[in-house]
């Protein structure tokens, strides 16, 4: 069996996370666990909106299946 060369791994290791780091852009799902209002942001530590509380779940919209 061929060995693929160790670069060629890290290479794509880092195109992947700069796809990943593309896809978190302005597409963060926020979810304040005080008052429960949901929205999308482009801040991983925004504060909600509504109530101002700081403790908001944060998780990347791509995570999400698109049906």
């Amino acid at each position: 069996m061929r060995e693929r060369p160790i670069n060629a791994d890290q290479n794509n290791l880092s195109d992947w996370y700069s796809k990943i780091e593309e896809a978190n852009r302005n597409n963060i799902f926020c979810h304040c666990r005080t008052c429960g209002e949901e929205w999308v942001d482009s801040f991983k530590d925004s504060p909600c909106y509504k109530c101002g509380s700081s403790d908001v779940e944060h998780i990347a919209c791509w995570q999400f299946p698109d049906d």
